[in-house]
């Protein structure tokens, strides 16, 4: 059960803040699993824009599960009693991850921005 519990928090600790390779038609960047996820519930209308996060979505998703499911083993294996504490490092490190200015999507320049700015902004549309 704490295994399980530890996986979904990282998994939902990588999605909002790891920054992630986004490509759509000639629109490109680097942004958080939940920001793709915004930009396509937002054009849920527009099925180029829908399959392509979809796309994202599936992959991106399945890895980042993944990547999740590593990390909890080795935080089980490590930190054996203290796995809550290993695991609230862990999403701190990924919080700051977030606040570095490396996110940000544009068909030219791109304004770098950090995570927090990118859930924050009107970028996500």
């Amino acid at each position: 059960m704490r295994t399980r519990h530890i996986r979904w928090l990282i998994f939902v600790g990588l999605a909002a803040f790891l920054p992630l390779f986004y490509y759509l038609a000639v629109v490109g960047g680097f942004l958080p699993y939940a920001g793709m996820l915004l930009i396509t519930l937002r054009n849920v209308k527009d099925a180029s824009i829908l399959v392509f996060g979809l796309i994202h979505l599936a992959l991106y998703g399945a890895l980042l599960f993944w990547i999740a499911g590593v990390i909890t083993g080795m935080i089980e294996r490590r930190a054996r009693n203290h796995a809550w504490p290993a695991t609230l490092a862990v999403l701190v490190l990924l919080a700051g991850i977030g606040a570095l200015p490396v996110f940000g999507i544009a068909h030219g320049q791109i304004r770098w921005l950090n995570a927090y700015q990118i859930y924050a902004s009107s970028d996500l549309r």
